[in-house]
């Protein structure tokens, strides 16, 4: 008897090549080839930028680089809430980069509108989660996502303005941010940024705003700032150096613990003329002073050491200074304190311009 043969399989290849590149675990891929072909998904028409409306799905995976004509376009852009994309170790890069090993296809700050990933409305977008890859010679910013972001294992390098922005409970970790125009990396209120390599960047190495937890990272030769985080924030363990104004800048409630500060060309830390609890830092070889604290902060168990200015500046606001104690003050060359008063003990003033070492003034 004569077999007819089963078309339902064939038939079914037919529908899956026609629809969205599907890998076997359901994440939508993305590569050069959809993006100008008829588009990678639904919802993505064809051409630049390759566009997430979530109609497709939630999950997306790079299946190749992603080489975009010029610094006004955007790579991939989102128009909807809770989507993830796998970068796989691809890189989204301006064409003027491909192939480039220095900064001379970096583009001026403010000559252009793309960036590599984008959501449509920064104050309105949430739970965006980027990773695992590279953002290269953006015209704007690298990653430009919005509330309760995730950010990580991205390299960005040489993008116009901000290698990472994302917008308030962000997260962002193990990421490297090097050469960008702006800030290494931007965020708003209540974010965690931990882990991360700031370097070279035009602006903050890392800036975070009220209430975020800035922890572990290293913020190297920025224009700005190595870290600069606002009202309530806690800054700890991190390390920053070589950074062209102050190591660490803080404003008001912030804590500073357990971080080391050196050769800045202002100050090691500071927190201005602002209350902040500061605690168990190394700050030193730093141009100006070690450490300078205003009214109401609380200064303790820190060594400040061979520092250009003073050790440690008080800057007293209508008559209130901060207190300090247990700090170790030796070396620096302008002298120790300057400001006077709130010595409640236990200080150690070594070195240069010190009348009766080892006593602080």
């Amino acid at each position: 008897m004569r077999v007819r043969p089963n078309c339902l399989p064939l038939y079914l290849l037919l529908v899956t090549l026609a629809g969205p590149a599907l890998a076997t675990d359901g994440v939508l891929e993305i590569n050069q080839t959809c993006a100008l072909g008829t588009g990678c998904f639904s919802g993505d028409a064809a051409g630049w930028p390759v566009t997430i409306d979530g109609s497709a799905g939630r999950s997306y995976r790079l299946t190749g680089d992603l080489v975009l004509p010029n610094v006004n376009t955007d790579g991939i852009y989102i128009t909807t809430h809770d989507i993830g994309i796998d970068l796989n170790n691809f890189t989204i890069i301006g064409a003027a980069c491909v192939g480039a090993t220095t900064t001379s296809c970096r583009p001026l700050g403010g000559t252009g509108t793309g960036s590599g990933v984008e959501v449509d409305s920064f104050s309105t977008r949430f739970g965006i989660s980027v990773s695992n890859g590279s953002i290269t010679g953006m015209g704007r910013r690298g990653v430009s996502l919005g509330v309760q972001a995730e950010v990580r294992n991205l390299r960005v390098r040489w993008n116009g303005a901000h290698g990472i922005f994302a917008g308030t409970g962000s997260t962002i970790t193990g990421n490297t941010a090097r050469q960008n125009v702006g800030n290494g990396i931007s965020t708003t209120e209540g974010s965690t940024v931990s882990g991360n390599t700031a370097f070279a960047n035009g602006g903050d190495g890392i800036a975070a705003t009220s209430g975020s937890a800035v922890s572990g990272n290293t913020a190297r030769s920025n224009g700005g700032n190595g870290i600069s985080a606002t009202d309530g924030s806690a800054v700890s363990g991190n390390i920053v150096a070589l950074n062209l104004t102050n190591g660490i800048s803080v404003s008001d409630g912030c804590t500073v613990s357990e971080n080391t500060a050196f050769q800045n060309s202002i100050d090691g830390i500071t927190s201005g003329i602002s209350s902040a609890v500061i605690s168990r830092n190394s700050a030193y070889q730093n141009g100006d002073d070690g450490i300078t604290a205003g009214a109401n902060a609380i200064v303790s168990s820190n060594t400040m050491a061979v520092n250009g200015g003073y050790g440690f500046r008080i800057q007293r606001v209508m008559g209130v200074g901060p207190i300090y104690r247990d700090n170790t003050i030796y070396n620096n060359i302008t002298g120790p304190v300057t400001g006077g008063g709130g010595n409640v003990g236990g200080n150690i003033c070594i070195g240069p311009n010190v009348i009766a070492p080892p006593t602080c003034p």
